[in-house]
């Protein structure tokens, strides 16, 4: 049984609105407000633009909703004008959340758009990985884009305050599932970037077996995928620290006839000359000692 709602009187009160006033929202709808002022604005006139994450699919959102409807909405979004509406530049989930609940109004900070894409996908990916872990394939994909963008994995790091290394295993995630994005839809449950960048390693039948088995002996979940592509890559990496063998096969013979006290020895399967005439050498004292006739 879900959690039992809050009056809504009580839900008014929290919300900091009568709802006898809704009439003086809509002559306020007008108003274009300064950066930096610090508003409640209804919620219809705030829309999505883009976000680099799926906020639609994020089921923690009624959580949220239910949250804001019993405490009030503790921190304001943050929105900027455009064509007669705001949009939200901070805050997705939050705004999501309200209207999830039909929360009439949300507290807002206006400020300017962003510069441009770069700042706008840093300034949402630093927000949503400060709150709410992105899924793998959402995290990979602003990286990608930036990339796209002309940032470095340096610079990437940097504003992120992470590792070139975590970047990197990102970038190279992203381009294995962009380019086995039907063959990664057999998974149940959406793999780790970490699993993702050890199955880049494997050759395209050992990712395709890996999946396979996942699938038939885990139900394809992130732990059967993490398990299957761990096994190949571990053996991967035993066959590289095993020392290749630098074989030379001798073809040659010796027949020894005890009754006849003769040796004959046949070395014409010997590539090397110097080899050969060493092992002849030897074989005429041993035998010669013995008092056997060789023949070479």
């Amino acid at each position: 049984m879900g959690k039992k709602r809050p009056p809504l009187a009580q839900v008014h009160r929290n919300m900091n609105f009568d709802i006898s006033e809704d009439n003086a929202f809509v002559k306020k709808e007008e108003k274009i407000y300064s950066e930096g002022s610090f508003v409640d604005l209804p919620i219809d006139m705030v829309v999505l633009d883009k976000n680099i994450r799926d906020i639609y699919a994020d089921d923690s959102l009624d959580e949220l909703g239910d949250s804001i409807l019993e405490n009030g909405q503790i921190q304001p979004i943050v929105v900027y004008p455009k064509d007669g509406k705001y949009v939200v530049k901070v805050g997705h989930r939050r705004y999501k959340a309200c209207l999830l609940r039909d929360i009439p109004t949300i507290k807002c900070i206006i400020q300017d758009d962003f510069e441009d894409e770069k700042q706008r996908i840093i300034t949402q990916a630093i927000e949503n990985e400060q709150r709410l872990n992105l899924s793998s394939r959402e995290r990979e994909s602003y990286i990608a884009r930036l990339i796209e963008l002309g940032l470095s994995q340096v610079e990437i790091a940097r504003v992120l305050h992470k590792t070139k290394g975590w970047v990197s295993e990102a970038l190279t995630s992203y381009k294995l599932v962009s380019e086995n994005e039907e063959l990664f839809k057999e998974l149940s449950e959406e793999p780790s970037t970490r699993d993702t960048w050890k199955a880049s390693t494997l050759t395209k039948e050992q990712l395709k077996s890996a999946i396979y088995d996942a699938k038939i002996n885990g139900g394809g979940t992130k732990d059967a995928f993490k398990k299957e592509v761990s096994k190949r890559f571990e053996e991967n990496a035993a066959k590289k620290k095993r020392p290749v063998a630098n074989e030379t096969i001798l073809k040659c013979s010796l027949i020894v006839d005890n009754e006849k006290k003769s040796v004959v020895f046949d070395g014409k399967g010997l590539t090397e000359p110097d080899l050969k005439k060493d092992i002849s050498n030897v074989i005429k004292r041993y035998y010669s000692k013995k008092g056997y006739e060789v023949i070479l």
